[in-house]
């Protein structure tokens, strides 16, 4: 055990000093090979929701699931758990998921995210999993300098998941993709979470951490892991 959490904590030291884009794995899995739907989040902590979307995106979509953790956001501050942590929390969640594949990287945009994938696992179709929040930033002017370009890469090469969550629900998500230019609405896919998981959520798993109490959002092994390393208790 100790050695593998030297493993890891190499290889996510790498991401986080290493200035070009970079992904890693940390997972034992198969190769990648065919279709692989990601969900790049923070996971402080993984959820319940979190597996749950994977699962589903994976099975709509024939894939193999995969959690992106990025070690930079554009727009949340890094805070509780640190990376090493979160995904040792991930491979736990290995148990309910055993084809989960977990993935850390520098980049904080979805462009780029896909990027460095296509990059460092060429024989893999890598679809993009992204909430209505991170929808609207995709497509807003002001991450990029040529947006019809830089998405156009994006599109030609991958394709979007978009998903529900309590606030934003599959009908506010569907009407912002008829918003969407045409040429990019065929590669979108909505899909619908149902309500139970879709309000579920890593802030509200952390406030029950802090008050020393499991919380339903979480799984078992996560739930167990946050309280063996008294996470978020601060």
């Amino acid at each position: 055990m100790a050695a593998m959490t030297a493993s890891l904590r190499h290889l996510i030291q790498r991401v986080e000093s290493t200035p070009e884009p970079l992904v890693v794995r940390c997972d034992d899995g198969a190769p990648f090979a065919g279709p692989v739907v990601v969900l790049p989040s923070a996971f402080n902590p993984p959820t319940r929701a979190h597996i749950h979307l994977l699962e589903t995106a994976a099975r709509s979509l024939e894939a193999t699931p995969a959690a992106l953790l990025t070690t930079k956001n554009v727009a949340k501050e890094a805070h509780g758990a640190d990376h090493l942590q979160r995904v040792e929390m991930l491979l736990a969640a290995c148990r309910s998921l055993p084809r989960l594949a977990v993935l850390v990287s520098n980049q904080a945009r979805i462009i780029d995210q896909a990027a460095v994938l296509s990059a460092a696992f060429p024989l893999a179709e890598f679809a993009m999993v992204v909430g209505y929040d991170t929808l609207v930033r995709l497509f807003d002017p002001m991450y990029y300098a040529d947006m019809e370009a830089e998405l156009g890469l994006f599109f030609a090469a991958h394709r979007l998941v978009a998903t529900n969550r309590a606030e934003h629900g599959i009908d506010e998500v569907e009407a912002y993709l008829a918003s969407v230019p045409a040429a990019f609405q065929g590669r979108i896919l909505a899909l619908a979470i149902d309500d139970h998981h879709a309000s579920l959520s890593s802030t509200a798993a952390r406030g029950h951490a802090a008050q020393g109490v499991d919380s339903h959002a979480l799984l078992p092994e996560v739930a167990e892991y946050v309280r063996r390393h008294r996470l978020y208790r601060e």
